[in-house]
């Protein structure tokens, strides 16, 4: 693991899931070039792979820069490139800096070691993520943070990666009186006159592989002291009515979509459908809905509450035989039953199985750190089902993230 495990451990005991104070800890991350490499990995893979999937914003000063964003995605990351290298490259000016969200998506590495800092902030299993988590990164060179002062709508975990140092202020208690303030619905309420405030600040230098806690709603601002990329967490507090809304969504059979302009009552007509009850056992509305947040749950658990692999990071193809390969997680794999089934859940992804089946010794396996080979997950497989089922099961496993190689 890439941080000091043991000062983690105690971080989350202390201040899980509330953040409700600023915490810096210097040196937590304890190999800050690997992280550094594995967001490379996954911004070459997405540049080179998925372009059009990749959630990047580019700024310069003050501003969001949509033909500098384009130049990004256009522009894929050479074999061997850094974030940093990138952005010299591909940016006009060292103002220039970008955000990307999701970065773990593209990289099975990368998602692992995240989801293994996850873990521990909810492993006393009093609280989950139901909305889950973004794992973003921020690549900059020089200069003030583009959007000026200004404060998120859920607490900011930074993991400064370097090389260079970077600079943060902190302001608590909202200092910030009217007329200098304004409002942003992306960023709450953002001043650009910086340096007039820095006095009643809290300052912090981030070296690399310090961390940084941002309590939410608490103003804040970055200045870069050279290149460097960190590795920022958001942990999005629950989402009630859009998790249950999908889940009732999710409850409807497949329907004709509706047309783009339809009458009234078409849309009306639908929503008699999703709220359909016809009091066979089983069928219960209630049931149907609580069966779909189950199921959305153990698509965040089995891939650590972080968003599943994009396709691009994904094998295309099944590995060799007798290639040695590894569970990506404990937990990786869960079951869950189905009308005409066993719903698997895999790394964040379901996959429908038209047999009964008790996969609990599967489940149970992915704890195990010891190396196997396909052939061998194929045997380990349940022999309740058929045996090409069992040899398909096993590669949709791999294909789905849920087996690496070590």
């Amino acid at each position: 693991m890439s941080i000091d495990l043991k000062t983690w451990k105690a971080f989350a005991a202390a201040h899980a899931p509330d953040f409700t104070r600023t915490v810096y800890l210097p040196g937590l991350v304890t190999d800050p070039e690997h992280l550094r490499r594995l967001i490379d990995e996954g911004l070459r893979t997405a540049t080179r792979k998925a372009p059009g999937d990749l959630r990047l914003r580019a700024f310069r000063p003050g501003a969001f820069d949509y033909r500098l964003t384009q130049r990004f995605v256009n522009t894929p990351l050479d074999d061997g490139e850094s974030a940093t290298d990138w952005l010299a490259r591909t940016a006009d000016s060292d103002e220039s800096c970008l955000a990307v969200n999701d970065i773990a998506a593209f990289s099975l590495p990368l998602g692992t070691e995240a989801a293994r800092i996850v873990a521990e902030l909810v492993a006393d299993e009093r609280h989950e993520l139901p909305s889950g988590t973004d794992v973003y990164t921020f690549v900059a060179h020089s200069g003030w943070t583009p959007f000026g002062i200004h404060k998120d709508g859920e607490p900011s975990l930074i993991f400064h990666l370097g090389p260079s140092p970077k600079e943060v202020w902190v302001w608590h208690d909202h200092p910030f009186d009217a007329s200098g303030i304004t409002p942003s619905p992306s960023f709450g309420r953002i001043t650009f006159d910086i340096e007039e405030h820095l006095g009643s600040a809290e300052r912090h230098l981030l070296r690399p592989g310090d961390f940084l806690l941002i309590p939410q709603d608490t103003y804040h601002v970055f200045r870069n002291l050279g290149p460097s990329t960190f590795l920022g967490l958001t942990l999005y507090p629950v989402r009630t009515r859009s998790l249950i809304t999908e889940a009732l969504w999710r409850t409807a059979e497949p329907a004709e979509a509706l047309a783009a302009y339809p009458p009234a009552r078409h849309v009306t007509d639908r929503a008699r459908t999703l709220l359909r009850d016809d009091g066979t056992p089983g069928t219960a509305l209630a049931d149907r809905v609580a069966h779909q947040l189950a199921l959305a749950r153990l698509r965040l658990r089995t891939n650590g509450y972080l968003s599943p692999p994009h396709r691009a990071a994904l094998p295309a193809t099944p590995p060799a035989p007798g290639t040695p390969l590894r569970w990506a997680r404990p937990g990786a794999v869960a079951a869950a039953p189905h009308p005409d089934g066993t719903v698997l859940v895999a790394r964040g992804r379901t996959l429908t199985i038209p047999h009964r089946a008790d996969f609990t010794a599967l489940e149970n396996a992915t704890a195990s750190t010891a190396p196997f080979t396909l052939e061998e997950l194929t045997a380990a497989l349940p022999d309740t089902l058929p045996p090409g089922s069992r040899a398909e099961l096993a590669r949709a496993l791999h294909t789905m993230g849920a087996v690496t190689a070590p």
